[in-house]
């Protein structure tokens, strides 16, 4: 009898140092759950005029935490500021993308990606090791734009949303940050970011040629 008190006093004592381990990985881990909200620019073509804002707009707002801050049909970019916690980069892509094809348009939205130090050493063949990943590679399509700055093209691949999924679907920006830019071992320790300001020198045509 007197092992049989032991063992159920050994079991909650488990069970109770489970649970506060539990509580206590939750806390230590805000990043988890505390919002994060970037506002990216996102060329894209064919945009000229008020209705592609208002379907763009539309589109954008439908997502969870999304809005558009910013329209600029002579530069060809939507500036777009979300929870990437809670939709991803793709899924807002993808609502540009839909908002298009309403109006029998293709926006091809994408984002410019930039890595500091890309040209130095050998850092240019290790970041093309990530770029050529296979996982990341049935998300997006990335494409040099300028190879000597580290400038790339981030076009994204037809996204379908599963709705029953509350999480980010598809592409998000840790995909591409987290490797190149987390210090070693996990990362290479480089400094990159998304374009999040329009930049005359970085907009660039999708093709590699300079914006005119």
């Amino acid at each position: 009898m007197r092992l049989k008190y032991v063992a159920i006093i050994i079991a909650v004592l488990v069970l109770s140092l489970a649970w506060a381990v539990r509580i206590g990985g939750a806390a230590s881990d805000p990043a988890a759950t505390q919002p994060h909200t970037p506002t990216l620019i996102f060329y894209l073509s064919g945009a000229k005029g008020p209705p592609d804002a208002d379907a763009i707009g539309a589109a954008v707002q439908k997502l969870q935490s999304a809005r558009v801050v910013d329209f600029n049909a002579d530069r060809g970019y939507v500036r777009a500021r979300f929870d990437s916690h809670v939709v991803s980069y793709h899924q807002v892509a993808q609502a540009i993308s839909d908002a298009g094809k309403s109006l029998g348009k293709t926006y091809d939205p994408y984002l410019i990606y930039s890595v500091t130090d890309y040209g130095k050493a050998d850092n240019s063949a290790k970041v093309d090791a990530v770029l050529a990943g296979k996982r990341l590679n049935q998300r997006v399509r990335v494409t040099p734009l300028d190879k000597a700055k580290g400038i790339f093209a981030i076009h994204f691949l037809p996204l379908t949303v599963n709705p029953k999924d509350g999480t980010p679907q598809g592409f998000n920006g840790g995909h591409l940050h987290h490797p190149i830019s987390d210090p070693p071992p996990r990362g290479l320790g480089l400094q990159s970011g998304y374009a999040s300001e329009e930049d005359p020198s970085l907009a660039i045509d999708a093709k590699g040629g300079s914006d005119p």
